[in-house]
């Protein structure tokens, strides 16, 4: 027999289960979306989650042989030597970035890098023109600017290394480093 009670408890019944239901598939589409841990190599690497695998070794090698390819190409140079660089395969990054700028003698950034690893190297000497003619370039290379305020540090070059620091400091005063650079300027001239 067909009561209203039994009308009542036929909806709530279709209420509840289609609730059930929806929450369940809501929790199995949000479960699908999660994506998978990070292994300790990607967590390390700060690469995106999902992302395979990968040799340092196997993308190196992947990489000069692009290079190798066409080695006309700056941009994909640049991005090789930039690989090389941190790896910790200084010196045949300073290869390659030589190779980019002799390529693209315009190439700040290629120019500014080849700078950062002359520096890494100890051609100190080398670091400052690379950096010096970057500027020439980009007066407001901040990257650029921060090497040469690091290279004139340790020359004990005060002076410059100051001149640079307000030259950061005029071109991006929100510059997250400055700070540091402020402070060790006072510390090293201090302890002169």
């Amino acid at each position: 027999m067909v009561s209203s009670r039994n009308i009542h408890f036929a909806i709530l019944g279709i209420i509840l289960g289609a609730s059930t239901g929806y929450v369940f598939a809501f929790y199995n589409a949000q479960k699908s979306q999660t994506p998978p841990a990070l292994s300790q190599t990607q967590a390390e690497a700060e690469v995106p989650a999902g992302h395979p695998e990968v040799n340092n070794d196997a993308m190196l090698a992947a990489m000069k042989k692009a290079v190798e390819n066409d080695p006309t190409q700056p941009e994909v140079i640049i991005r090789y030597a930039m690989a090389l660089f941190d790896a910790g395969h200084f010196t045949e990054s300073e290869d390659w970035f030589k190779k980019a700028v002799d390529l693209a003698p315009n190439n700040i950034e290629a120019r500014s890098m080849y700078g950062a690893v002359l520096w890494r190297t100890g051609k100190k000497d080398a670091a400052e023109a690379q950096l010096e003619a970057a500027l020439k370039i980009d007066p407001k290379n901040i990257a650029s600017m921060h090497g040469l305020a690091l290279i004139n540090l340790e020359k004990k070059n005060f002076v410059r290394a100051e001149q640079v620091i307000k030259q950061i400091e005029a071109t991006d005063p929100s510059y997250q480093q400055l700070g540091d650079l402020k402070a060790r300027l006072k510390t090293e001239r201090g302890s002169d």
